[in-house]
């Protein structure tokens, strides 16, 4: 057991392994059982088995604070890798029971589990996130997303670079190759070297260029997704065309990265720890084989978690998610009525086109969409969004809270950041209002705006997080149900209904 952030490694036969973990103290537990009890009194105090080392796991973090209602569970292992002398399946199913059995009668959620089998596997908890990685022994890789940050696949993502400057694919192969993570096994100058290599190499992402001679990178997009979908990261300059960078997202692009200054460290260095995220996101996205365009708005399902009512009195509505999260933007603004309190955005992934997606969502919504301007007063019936490369925070001044546009390094590597937006708000609004604020945290990468939002939950705003499954990057959304972040998780068209239902015209 620990608080501090460790990898903790063990390999499991028929014996289980179950991880406990408090996402707000962040303190977690492992352990490896063989048997479920012992079989005679002279064993009755060994950790070797479930009956012993299971409680006392538990008890070793109630004793450092961690809070009983928060812990969560994750369970591994249980093979029949004894079948050949027939007691195999006998006590693989009988560790496996007992985990569960024991963790139902203590009400503690399972969030993920790889049980039973014919083989052994090697597992890795990462004790700061609650991630854990997964390889059966037959050399097969699994790996779960439902810890705090970005789970990455459990081997070195593969990428083609596709782009007609010499200088880019050269900054671009190093940066990735020097991660130690991600291996650019190709570069192309243009769609028709770029159609070899991809064929010949199989990568798992694609970096492809928007503007190239001959064929546009977004007309091989179209021809990618059709004959060899694979997920495609877009490159593009400051200034991207308008019609060809909404043309790509609804192609099925992931992603949109700016090229940098080669020129200035520090924008280089970002760059780099971001370029490595996105990709080893898309590697390991779960939309993988959901390549295909994708419709405006999403079927509703049932909400799978609420946890109480909204209160009435809703007069301020926050916005945080980056990659992928333009889909479920969409879906909830055709939705929302006009007299909808005022709606601040913090979106990373469509400040850099925020244009082109004001221009398309002005035609779909009944508000008026504007972008954020440092000073100003949210009003009703209005959308106000995070413009490039500036946080967007609030400020109490005289009693109103007040939009402020910052400059700044990256916060959880984005720029416009989430988690400026909703840690702002904690401290411009009176805690005694913050039941008034409604809070939405919708697909994205890494942990940007999960601390943010449970600290928000926690002084009484209301959050929504959008449903993983309706996420192109589960990763974000998933951090914070695991973390407890989360009034209710909803599908996008979910969204407006359920917030509506507790308007008010109020501003604050």
């Amino acid at each position: 057991m620990t608080r501090e952030p460790t990898l903790v490694t063990t390999i499991l036969g028929s014996c289980v392994a179950v991880a406990l973990y408090e996402p707000t103290k962040r303190i977690a537990a492992l352990n490896h059982y063989l048997l479920p009890r012992p079989g005679d009194s002279s064993m009755a105090g060994s950790l070797r088995y479930a009956s012993v080392s299971l409680p006392q796991m538990l008890e070793n973090m109630l004793e450092v604070g961690a809070c009983f209602e928060r812990i969560q569970a994750k369970v591994y292992g249980g093979a029949r890798v004894l079948d050949n002398v027939g007691l195999g399946e006998s006590i693989g199913k009988h560790n496996i029971d007992f985990a569960l059995n024991w963790l139902k009668e203590r009400k503690i959620p399972i969030l993920a589990n790889d049980l039973g089998g014919t083989v052994g596997r090697k597992i890795v908890l990462n004790t700061f996130d609650f991630s854990v990685k997964h390889q059966l022994m037959n050399n097969s890789n699994r790996i779960d997303t439902s810890g705090g940050h970005v789970s990455l696949i459990s081997r070195i993502a593969r990428v083609v670079v596709v782009d007609d400057s010499a200088a880019v694919r050269s900054i671009f192969s190093r940066v990735l190759n020097q991660s130690g993570r991600v291996e650019v096994v190709a570069v192309a100058r243009d769609a028709f070297e770029a159609r070899e290599v991809i064929v010949e190499k199989k990568p798992d992402v694609v970096l492809l260029d928007i503007e190239m001679p001959g064929m546009s990178g977004v007309k091989f997009l179209e021809k990618l997704m059709q004959h060899f979908p694979l997920p495609t990261i877009m490159v593009s300059s400051l200034n991207p065309e308008d019609d060809a960078a909404l043309r790509a997202l609804e192609l099925g692009a992931l992603e949109f990265v700016q090229k940098p200054d080669q020129f200035d460290p520090n924008s280089l260095r970002f760059f780099a720890e971001g370029l490595v995220q996105k990709v080893l996101a898309a590697a390991s996205s779960l939309e993988r084989v959901k390549m295909a365009p994708r419709r405006p708005r999403v079927e509703v399902r049932k909400t799978i978690q609420t946890s109480g009512e909204f209160a009435e009195g809703i007069n301020l509505v926050l916005v945080g998610g980056n990659g992928g999260a333009h889909h479920e933007l969409e879906a909830f603004l055709q939705s929302l009525p006009s007299d909808t309190p005022p709606v601040i955005v913090s979106v990373s992934s469509i400040s850099s086109l925020l244009n082109v997606y004001l221009e398309k969502w002005k035609k779909l919504t009944r508000l008026q969409l504007k972008v954020a301007v440092d000073g100003l007063v949210p009003l009703a019936g209005t959308v106000y969004f995070a413009p490039p490369q500036r946080h967007l925070t609030l400020e109490n001044i005289a009693g109103k809270s007040v939009m402020r546009l910052q400059e700044g390094a990256p916060i959880c590597l984005q720029i416009p950041s989430a988690e400026a937006l909703f840690q702002s708000a904690i401290k411009a609004i009176p805690s005694g209002k913050l039941k008034g604020v409604v809070s939405i945290l919708l697909s994205g990468l890494g942990s940007d705006g999960v601390q943010g939002l449970l600290q928000l939950r926690e002084k009484g705003c209301q959050t929504i997080v959008a449903h993983p499954e309706s996420s192109v990057f589960a990763f974000a959304p998933q951090a914070a149900i695991a973390a407890g972040a989360a009034d209710q998780v909803l599908h996008p068209d979910e969204l407006a209904t359920v917030l509506m239902r507790f308007r008010s015209k109020a501003a604050v």
